[in-house]
């Protein structure tokens, strides 16, 4: 699995980075930090030069064994840092002007462009609570358009996050059925660690709904705790199908959640709503011969509004004060034509 970090030297990027690291990255996969230079912008501040940031990458990195760090070439192709002290271990590119493009906009389409399949960063970078983004959705502005258009799985790392390799960490998982929310609950089952993590299984939906979800979604977890030791809960919640509902009721998993120093409130970033008729979703008139790894390209209704969140997920993103997990296989495509194909496409 290739992760992404865009790190920025501040407090939250380092944790993200940290997150990484210790708790979601398993011995072989690549991790990618991807840093995005705009001088001035900041003042001064000799913490946030290339060079003192480079040193303190590599002192983070110290601890990343069994990874594979990677960096970008001019050119478009990878290498891997043949040592953790090298000063390629990061890609770095610099916004030369105000008008060029945002800085938001080059990370989302630096985690395209590098088939990325997992985006990590803080829920704000070094504006932190200031920024008139954070004021309207309680992310920064590189954090609320990564949850919208990123072509691939986004963690989001709020204030209060805590990363202790010696600590459990709880993934508390929303299902609702459909194909996004089934690929959060096999994230969390690929990342939760050996006779240490937690799996919650919170089943959303009507009473005829909810049974054949938690059927499937307790063996998925049976396996798991078979092959891994996971400790693991199925909660079913029988749901109306009202949006409302759907987004006040997950307040209370949002609030274990934030009372926990290293959890993540995970969900799909469409909802079964959304991909009624598709195929994708379990538990309704899904086709059975309908292959787990199919392309979502056609996931979204032909009504359903320009976006690849769905409403559950806008009520995560906006209400939930915990750090997130939004998961989106990798193969979708956002509506607005987002995902870029060459490196040389990149400022």
């Amino acid at each position: 699995m290739r992760f992404l970090v865009a790190w920025d030297g501040s407090e939250l990027s380092t944790v993200a980075l940290r997150a990484t690291i210790h708790v979601l990255a398993r011995p072989g996969d690549q991790l990618l930090v991807y840093h995005v230079r705009s001088p001035g912008r900041y003042g001064a501040s000799e913490e946030f030069e290339l060079e003192k940031l480079q040193a303190r990458l590599a002192q983070e990195l110290q601890d990343a064994e069994g990874l594979n760090i990677l960096s970008q070439r001019k050119s478009g192709e990878m290498d891997e840092a043949a040592q953790v002290d090298s000063r390629s271990l990061m890609t770095v590119h610099q916004k030369e002007k105000a008008e060029a493009m945002k800085i938001s906009r080059m990370i989302v389409n630096f985690a395209a462009c590098t088939n990325a399949d997992v985006l990590v960063m803080g829920s704000t970078g070094r504006k932190e609570t200031n920024s008139e983004c954070f004021q309207r959705t309680t992310l920064g502005s590189s954090a609320h358009l990564a949850a919208l258009e990123a072509p691939c799985s986004v963690v989001l790392i709020r204030p209060g996050c805590r990363v202790d390799p010696k600590l459990a960490t709880v993934f508390m998982v929303a299902v609702d059925g459909s194909y996004h929310s089934q690929y959060a609950l096999q994230l969390c089952s690929e990342w939760a660690r050996p006779d240490k993590d937690e799996i919650v299984c919170r089943v959303f939906g009507p009473a005829e709904f909810t049974e054949p979800v938690e059927r499937l979604c307790t063996d998925q977890l049976q396996a798991v705790m078979r092959d891994k030791k996971v400790e693991y809960a199925v909660i079913p919640t029988e749901l109306d199908e009202s949006a409302d509902v759907h987004g006040d009721d997950m307040s209370d998993a949002a609030q274990q959640c934030r009372f926990r120093q290293q959890a993540f409130l995970v969900f799909g970033a469409r909802g079964r709503r959304a991909e009624t008729g598709t195929g994708q979703q379990i538990g309704g008139e899904a086709s059975p011969s309908s292959p787990a790894g199919s392309p979502l390209s056609s996931c979204a209704s032909p009504s359903a509004t320009p976006t690849t969140l769905g409403h559950v997920a806008r009520w995560c993103i906006k209400e939930a004060q915990c750090s997130l997990i939004i998961a989106r296989p990798r193969i979708w495509q956002s509506p607005t034509g987002l995902v870029i194909l060459r490196a040389a496409s990149l400022p």
